[in-house]
C-alpha cells in the first residue's frame, strides 16, 4: 500500500521527530533511564525481547514484529486534540520505521485472511476522531498502530467507551490512556509468540494525574449490545493477562483508590 501524500509532505518533520528512535535499538531500554511524555507514571515494563519502543508525536508503543502488534500503546487524550474526522483518510499506512510492516506481505495477507474468517477487521488502536484536531492524525493510520477487532465489540462496548472518554476529556481536559491487545497466552521471558497470532480481547487503562484509574477488559466475543461498563476490570487482572507492569513509578498503595468510572458513565458497584 502506498504511503499517504500527507505523510510525504511532512517527511522532514517525521524524520526530525522520529529519527532519533534508532538510538534505542543500540541498547536495551531501561524504564528508569528515559521518561516518555506519553506515559503517565512511567511506560509499562516487562516487554518481550523482540519488542521495539516507538515514540511518535501522538503516542508511544512497544511493537512486536513476530506478533505484528503493539503490546501496549500509551497516549495523552486532550480536549484540543479531538476533532471531526469525516474528511480525513482512513487508509492504513505502511510504517517505514518497522521492517516487515508493509501491507501485502505474505504474512500480512495470511493474517488478514484468518482474521476475516473469524469475523475480525483491521482497526486503528487510537480512534481517528480523538486525534483529528492535531496535524499528526495520520499516525493513527500507521499499520504498526492497528489491530483486529470484531464488529460487535467495535460497534458496541469499544465505541461506547470511546464516546464516554471524549465526553470526560471535554469536561476535564486531559487523561492518559494505555491500551493494547490481550492474547490467549501472554509472552513469557524470551519465548517467541506464534506468528500472526490474533488478539482475544483488549485492555484499556484510563488514568488521571491525580492517580484516579479505571480499567476495562473488552472481549472480542462481546455482542454489540454489551455496555462498556460491563467490561470493567482491575489493574491486577490486566497485568496478569499481559505480563506487563503498568504505571511502574506510581505508589501502589494509593494508586487507583479513586476511579474515573462515574465520569465514564458507570456507577461504581459497592
Amino acid at each position: 500500500m502506498a504511503s499517504s501524500p500527507f505523510l510525504n509532505r511532512h517527511a522532514l518533520l517525521r524524520y526530525l521527530t522520529l529519527g532519533w528512535i534508532a538510538c534505542f535499538a543500540a541498547a536495551p531500554i531501561n524504564a528508569a533511564d528515559y521518561r516518555i511524555g506519553h506515559c503517565l507514571g512511567g511506560c509499562p515494563i516487562g516487554a518481550a525481547a523482540d519488542e521495539v519502543l516507538l515514540v511518535r508525536s501522538l503516542y508511544a508503543t512497544s511493537y512486536s514484529a513476530p506478533r505484528e502488534s503493539g503490546a501496549w500503546l500509551a497516549y495523552r487524550m486532550r480536549a484540543g486534540a479531538l476533532g471531526i474526522a469525516s474528511s480525513l483518510s482512513r487508509e492504513f499506512i505502511t510504517d517505514p520505521d518497522v521492517p516487515g510492516s508493509d501491507a501485502g506481505s505474505d504474512s500480512k495477507d495470511s493474517k488478514e485472511s484468518r482474521a476475516q474468517q473469524q469475523g475480525l477487521a483491521r482497526a486503528s488502536i487510537v480512534p481517528l476522531v480523538s486525534v483529528a484536531g492535531t496535524p499528526y492524525w495520520y499516525e493513527a493510520n500507521l499499520l504498526s498502530a492497528t489491530t483486529f477487532r470484531s464488529q460487535g465489540l467495535d460497534r458496541g462496548a469499544w465505541s461506547g467507551l470511546e464516546w464516554s472518554l471524549r465526553n470526560l476529556v471535554n469536561r476535564r481536559g486531559e487523561v492518559t490512556v494505555v491500551t493494547g491487545p490481550i492474547f490467549e497466552s501472554a509472552p513469557s521471558g524470551d519465548a517467541e509468540p506464534a506468528g500472526g497470532e490474533l488478539p482475544t480481547g483488549f485492555f484499556k487503562l484510563i488514568a488521571s494525574a491525580e492517580g484516579e484509574l479505571s480499567a476495562f477488559w473488552l472481549d472480542q466475543d462481546f455482542a454489540v449490545h454489551v455496555h462498556h461498563c460491563d467490561a470493567r476490570s482491575s489493574l491486577d487482572a490486566i497485568e496478569s493477562a499481559t505480563g506487563l507492569r503498568f504505571f511502574p513509578e506510581w505508589d501502589r498503595s494509593t494508586m487507583g483508590k479513586a476511579t474515573l468510572d462515574a465520569q465514564l458513565g458507570c456507577i461504581r458497584k459497592p
